[in-house]
């Protein structure tokens, strides 16, 4: 995609989201679910970073996630420090966390599914942790910080602040991509995922550019951490969920490895989805939404093995075809 036409998708895009509480009718519920929509294309457009252009199967996102929000939540809880302060905080743990787990793991050349079952483990020790220091007590922000309509300590009586919130973040890390993308780490990572050994007989020092798309990967993370915490406004050792972190990269697989686009897609239409299953059908037969998710999931694997990212190319060049013929 050419930096011009990525930038009117990118005004495009921004526009119709900022306009979904709206066409909604500014009903919390539903501004609430597509809250948390927004914050899981957040984390499909950051796995795209160290799952699509590096090509590693990590699944710790909700790892980082969740340090980030715990270190914002707890700031806020116990010292009344705000979350501006405590989300760039959460940021840097999920960055430090990231350096310690990255470069042993890139050292030792683990790759592949040695590097997802590694990943897989860090959700579960950081849970344990958690609840080794908290035990399985539920810390309500509402109950310690009672405060309304306060930007400062980002407590609302509504979901909207929080849905605009989450929207800018998912901008920016919008636009970070197709930066990366297009730069000369992003090349290399895509070199690295097409053929590690021969990106590094070229000179590419491998370890390094995973290093690095990994701390920026969960930068984003730790960040949104902060959100997701005063959006759900509990603390809890389930937000280090193992199977969040499993459904964030079949999420960025479906949506087709490095695709920006594709990786969106999945993000709110297969999120979408499961959060309508889960409240149409949740209620009927408990965790038939999940048999139905999984069955979309294998559709979509079988019908377009390379994912979502074929489907919107077809559609693209057929209009580009069909554009052309007009103009002829």
């Amino acid at each position: 995609m050419k930096f011009s036409t990525f930038y009117k998708f990118l005004l495009a895009f921004a526009i119709i989201l900022f306009l979904i509480p709206v066409i909604l009718g500014f009903n919390q519920y539903n501004v609430y679910l597509a809250t948390q929509v927004v914050i899981v294309a957040i984390m499909v457009t950051a796995w795209n970073i160290i799952g699509g252009y590096a090509g590693q199967l990590d699944l710790a996102a909700s790892a980082y996630l969740a340090l980030g929000g715990a270190i914002a939540g707890l700031l806020l809880v116990f010292y009344k420090i705000t979350p501006w302060i405590g989300m760039p905080l959460g940021a840097l743990t999920a960055v430090g966390l990231a350096i310690v787990v990255g470069y042993p793991t890139f050292r030792f050349g683990l790759r592949e599914v040695w590097y997802a079952l590694a990943t897989a483990a860090l959700v579960v020790i950081l849970q344990r942790a958690y609840w080794l220091i908290y035990g399985t007590t539920e810390i309500y922000i509402a109950t310690e910080v009672p405060y309304t309509w306060s930007w400062l300590y980002l407590r609302f009586n509504r979901y909207e602040p929080y849905f605009y919130l989450a929207a800018i973040v998912l901008i920016f890390v919008i636009w970070l991509n197709m930066k990366i993308e297009k730069s000369k780490l992003g090349y290399y990572l895509k070199a690295i995922r097409d053929d590690e050994e021969a990106a590094e007989a070229l000179g590419i020092d491998v370890r390094r550019c995973k290093l690095y798309a990994l701390m920026i990967y969960a930068a984003i993370l730790g960040f949104t951490g902060g959100i997701f915490v005063s959006t759900m406004g509990i603390i809890s050792f389930r937000m280090f969920d193992p199977w969040l972190g499993i459904v964030i990269a079949v999420m960025g697989i479906v949506g087709g490895l490095g695709s920006l686009q594709g990786a969106l897609a999945a993000a709110f239409i297969l999120r979408t989805i499961e959060e309508y299953l889960r409240g149409e059908l949740g209620a009927i037969i408990p965790g038939l939404h999940l048999i139905i998710y999984g069955i979309l999931l294998v559709a979509v694997a079988v019908l377009k093995p390379e994912g979502l990212a074929a489907i919107i190319r077809y559609f693209q060049l057929k209009m580009k075809s069909k554009l052309q013929g007009v103009k002829k």
